[in-house]
């Protein structure tokens, strides 16, 4: 092949390079190549059968096999024919079929102004070429650098017409503004619910998120999330929801304290960080907000929200933390028994030597409990501590020595001790015993501890600070890592101990007996895809089991299974909790299903039923979920059916922010 290299920097100003098997100078002085032509014009690269050159009007004329790729990557494309002016800045192409950004086209004609193109009828899609499951087919488009705008518009999916708008707009880049996946259901209440989410992307730093919530029964109203970053790690949230109840209270308020009834809903959600200050607000109109708006399970099941003001400054010899709490119980029809923390002060003196073996530290804290209802109080506590280490019988021994006193005012109730001043003394010594066996390592650990308090208190209770009681035990809390061939197949954390007082505080409860229940956590994998866990208190004095959460993992190529339990009980055995729990996973190509349950033992009802149905295309995916939730207000299930799509992969933008 011959190939001509036209090197003509002068008259062309370098942008313009030419390689082909024939290179001709017309008379009017155009160039003509034909012939396996290869351009570099500019920012494009450019091959075709035959090219024709103005030098004066900087025309590229193509035709035959044509191909156009910027150098930028962001834009290529075949046709049978094609027109280039880079310094105009416009072009066109014929029966073209290429790529701009993510969106893939076919199209009889495709014009070029500047970065804007328009395409006239063709189709567009994200799917891969070899894979064009989904695509638009439309009469008109205008693409730019942000946005997709078609007309006349007909949505395929595998070649069969699913929808008509006349209409369609879609983001180019990865944050634009526009209308993200909707979510379309039905509940017992609603026979429809649909919820459409807008996102403004304001800037690279912060973005908004509007969504409209429409229901032909319950409340309907609208959220907003905004987000911006600033500096560093700060950053700033607000999620605000507003909502209007129908008026009067219906099926879904059946079995409620209907005191709570508010017309107008909302929930208030905030967070702001700046360094050592943080700030959040979270609060709802009424303690039923969450269940009744929210459709993932996950928000509807928060127990408390909270709000907080916190503040923290480190020196080198003290630590100071200065916080305000404010819960919403969402598990009460009203607040006024909840306890809060407003405000909570703490001033840390680190541990300092004072002399090689011997060390101190101090808390000196005050915390207003406050509620409406019940006990409440003020605190002042101050508690030094000295520490001493020492080696007897080639060990290492702690002791520790706290100064206790407490002192509470504004006890709004009688009976209590509202001064103390006490000790408390431990001892402690830890054993570290590792072996080998053949290939199985066994890392343990083992810790002895004697704990003395001369004297136990009626002083008021709010947090295990306040737990004051007479103490003479023995303790023990052992751990323990094993190895087969390197890969670890057993962590396990035993915990428990001897009470020589004949009693002792348990959950709040003051219990007769010895010994202290055993705690045991373990996990155990004997297999990479199978794995056994449980988290459990044992009562020896009875036994019988207080408390466990249980549950056993097995998966397999592309199917996960899951069976836990879950039991309370109270120290003298009354059952408080007893429910298990079942969850499947399977995913085959391109469909997922997950099914999850929880039953309750004492009920013989099922709480919880879900199935998830999900399926993930070239560049779409269709869920279905099902869902019956118990209403133990009602005696009656709640089913609710939800459908989600996601059309050329427009999902919600949740990586985070660029800051300034």
């Amino acid at each position: 092949m011959l190939i001509l290299i036209l090197l003509t920097a002068l008259s062309l100003c370098f942008s313009l390079e030419v390689y082909s098997d024939r290179l001709d100078r017309l008379p009017d002085g155009k160039l003509e190549a034909q012939g396996n032509v290869e351009i570099h014009y500019r920012d494009y690269y450019i091959k075709s059968d035959y090219a024709l050159y103005d030098p004066e009007s900087k025309d590229v004329y193509l035709k035959g096999n044509v191909y156009v790729k910027s150098q930028d990557g962001r834009f290529e494309t075949t046709g049978e024919e094609g027109y280039i002016n880079e310094e105009k800045g416009v072009g066109y192409f014929l029966k073209a079929e290429g790529r701009y950004e993510k969106f893939y086209f076919q199209a009889k004609r495709i014009d070029k102004e500047g970065d804007t193109y328009y395409v006239q009828e063709g189709s567009i899609t994200t799917c891969p070429p070899n894979k064009k499951e989904m695509n638009l087919c439309l009469f008109r488009a205008r693409v730019d650098q942000k946005y997709v705008f078609s007309f006349s518009n007909t949505l395929r999916l595998f070649n069969l017409p699913i929808a008509y708008s006349p209409l369609a707009a879609f983001p180019v880049g990865e944050r634009r503004s526009g209308l993200l996946p909707p979510l379309i259901g039905s509940n017992s209440y609603n026979t429809f619910i649909y919820q459409q989410p807008i996102y403004w992307a304001i800037s690279r730093d912060k973005d908004l998120t509007l969504t409209l919530d429409l229901r032909d029964k319950q409340a309907k109203g609208l959220s907003l999330e905004y987000r911006q970053a600033f500096l560093t790690s700060n950053d700033f949230t607000l999620d605000m929801s507003l909502y209007k109840e129908p008026t009067p209270p219906g099926k879904w308020w059946e079995g409620r304290n209907l005191s709570a009834f508010k017309e107008n809903r909302y929930r208030i959600s905030s967070q702001l960080s700046l360094g050592n200050l943080r700030l959040g607000i979270d609060t709802a109109s009424d303690p039923y907000f969450l269940e009744d708006i929210y459709i993932h399970t996950k928000e509807r099941t928060i127990p408390y929200l909270t709000s907080y003001l916190s503040y923290k400054k480190d020196w080198d010899s003290f630590l100071l933390i200065v916080d305000a709490f404010r819960f919403y119980d969402t598990t009460n029809p009203n607040n006024r028994q909840t306890i809060q923390r407003l405000p909570e002060i703490s001033l840390y003196y680190k541990q300092r030597s004072l002399f090689s073996t011997l060390s101190i530290d101090s808390y000196l804290g005050y915390t207003n409990f406050y509620r409406e209802e019940g006990l409440r109080s003020q605190r002042v506590a101050f508690m030094p501590e000295l520490s001493l280490q020492k080696d007897l019988f080639g060990r290492t021994f702690l002791s520790t020595l706290t100064l206790e006193n407490i002192y509470y005012f504004g006890v709004n109730q009688e009976g209590y001790k509202k001064s103390i001043t006490s000790v408390r003394f431990t001892e402690r010594v830890p054993f570290f015993f590792d072996f080998s066996l053949k290939r199985f390592d066994f890392k343990n650990f083992l810790e002895l501890s004697y704990s003395f308090r001369p004297k136990g208190y009626n002083n008021p209770r709010f947090d295990s600070l306040d737990n004051m009681d007479k103490e003479n035990a023995l303790k023990f809390s052992f751990k323990n890592f094993s190895y087969a061939f390197g890969r670890q197949f057993l962590n396990l954390y035993l915990e428990g101990g001897y009470n020589t007082l004949g009693s002792f505080t348990y959950n709040g409860q003051k219990v007769k007996g010895r010994f202290f229940p055993l705690h045991a956590v373990l996990a155990f994998t004997p297999l990479d895809n199978f794995i056994i866990g449980s988290d459990t208190y044992y009562n020896f004095q009875d036994s019988k089991i207080l408390s466990t959460s249980t549950y056993t993992s097995l998966s397999y190529k592309d199917y996960k299974a899951t069976l836990g339990l879950v039991q309370n009980r109270d120290y003298y055995g009354n059952t408080l909790t007893n429910q298990w729990n079942a969850s499947f996973e399977a995913q085959r190509d391109n469909l997922r299903i997950v099914y999850s349950m929880i039953h309750d033992i004492k009920t013989s009802k099922d709480l919880y039923r879900q199935l998830n149905l999900d399926y993930r295309g070239a560049c779409w995916n269709f869920g279905v979920m099902l869902r019956d939730t118990y209403d133990g207000n009602r005696g009656k299930y709640i089913k609710e059916v939800f459908l989600t799509f996601n059309i050329f992969d427009l999902q919600r933008f949740t990586l985070p922010l660029k800051r300034q």
